[in-house]
């Protein structure tokens, strides 16, 4: 009878500690298909969406001679070759043939890109045999294209037209 007895309290005591350790904090277990509860149905639960502003113009195509005047600018007024080698030679290199400093690391296999897709990335561009209009370097320069990022916000586009004359007038 005693066995039984300190068998029956070692199993109770067992079975106490094991309920205490269980995490119960009101929180949902794992869910497998957890996009099944954005149905139409709970939309009310989804944060505010913000509007788009209302001056926002959808993007169409790659600009045009109408769209910018690459005549009528300020860009005489900033030191082109140092805005370049600044923004653009880390990458395209100081002669804008593409293998500026950062291309290795951009086309290794160790780098994130590769790790993440499997793919090789392409070198930089190489500017001195850029087949890209004036016009459509400055909307790639504004928007970004690929890795690189977009100067929009950091470059006012006086500058993004001298980096460009600077390209096309003393690099090619």
């Amino acid at each position: 009878m005693k066995i039984n007895k300190k068998i029956i309290i070692l199993f109770s005591f067992l079975f106490l500690m094991l309920t205490a350790c269980v995490q119960q904090n009101n929180t949902y277990p794992v869910e497998i298909f957890s996009e099944m509860h954005y149905n139409q149905a709970n939309k009310y639960q989804e944060p505010p969406r913000v509007p788009a502003h209302p001056d926002s113009v959808t993007f169409a195509e790659l600009g045009n001679e109408n769209n910018l005047d690459m005549d009528s600018d300020n860009s005489d007024n900033y030191d082109a070759q140092y805005l370049y080698t600044v923004n653009c030679a880390f990458c395209h290199g100081d002669n804008g043939n593409g293998m500026g400093p950062a291309a290795s690391k951009i086309t290794d296999e160790e780098n994130y890109w590769y790790k993440v897709t499997g793919e090789k990335h392409k070198n930089p561009a190489n500017l001195l045999t850029s087949q890209l209009s004036k016009d459509n370097a400055v909307v790639f320069i504004k928007g970004g294209a690929g890795l690189m990022p977009a100067y929009d916000n950091m470059l006012t586009e006086d500058e993004i037209k001298a980096i460009v004359n600077y390209i096309w007038d003393d690099l090619q």
